[in-house]
């Protein structure tokens, strides 16, 4: 009987941790996207190449590749190109292999659809090549997760920047953010400490004032700021630009 404890109770630890390192991951990125601290979201990206080479599994590989996609979103705000090319290949190769080995193959799908659409950020004119790379990634994500908060997320913010010449339509992305919100809201675990669900409300936020509903947009902004008071961009940023635009 001892024996059989001490099985179950090494069982239980084994199951936990990985729990318990998600979690930490989790928080790392949460205040790393808060803070837009670049060197943080190194440190989580480097944490999780560590987990990943200790512990070569599917999971460990998509929880790696999750944090890659928050340090080149992180390259965005300051148009840091030599930071992304370092990152993007390596991250670019993570995803095929999930993709290839049908793990979270819908998410994968659209964090490669969305690294693409950094990389035409970066150079406009690989967009002759890239763009439908992009598309298409994106229509396969929607079709194998449908009910995934970060596809339409993904999909949101690739209706927003595409010029509506290209298929852009800033409408459908107001559409698409409400879905993902709906979506993550469903499922508290979700909501909890998730950098990735913020970033849905300010995207929301801004498709709103683009498309001309400013009490929406600055509802929303205000959701966000109930969710998390620290949310610097949308308090010091988003949300007073609304203000200016209203009487």
């Amino acid at each position: 009987m001892k024996l059989l404890v001490v099985f179950l109770s090494i069982t239980a630890i084994a199951h936990l941790t990985p729990v318990m390192a998600q979690s930490e991951e989790q928080a790392m990125a949460y205040q790393a996207y808060l803070s837009t601290n670049k060197s943080l979201w190194k440190q989580l990206v480097n944490n999780c190449t560590k987990e990943y080479s200790s512990d070569p599994s599917h999971e460990n590989l998509y929880q790696l590749t999750l944090a890659q996609h928050g340090l080149l979103n992180a390259t965005m705000a300051d148009q840091d190109e030599d930071l992304f090319d370092e990152h993007y290949k390596k991250t670019k190769k993570n995803l095929e292999k999930l993709i290839d080995a049908d793990h979270e193959a819908g998410n994968a799908k659209a964090l490669l659809s969305s690294i693409y659409g950094m990389e035409m950020a970066y150079s406009s004119w690989k967009g002759m090549f890239l763009g439908s790379k992009s598309s298409s990634n994106l229509d396969q994500a929607k079709k194998i997760a449908p009910s995934s908060p970060l596809v339409w997320q993904v999909y949101g913010g690739s209706k927003l920047f595409t010029p509506a010449m290209f298929g852009g339509d800033k409408e459908e992305a107001v559409t698409a953010f409400e879905k993902s919100v709906r979506l993550y809201e469903a499922d508290p675990d979700l909501m909890k400490s998730n950098w990735r669900y913020l970033d849905a409300l300010a995207w929301l936020g801004q498709s709103y004032h683009k498309t001309g509903k400013m009490e929406k947009a600055k509802q929303t902004f205000e959701k966000a700021l109930e969710i998390e008071p620290g949310f610097g961009w949308v308090k010091f940023v988003l949300l007073p630009a609304i203000n200016k635009t209203q009487p």
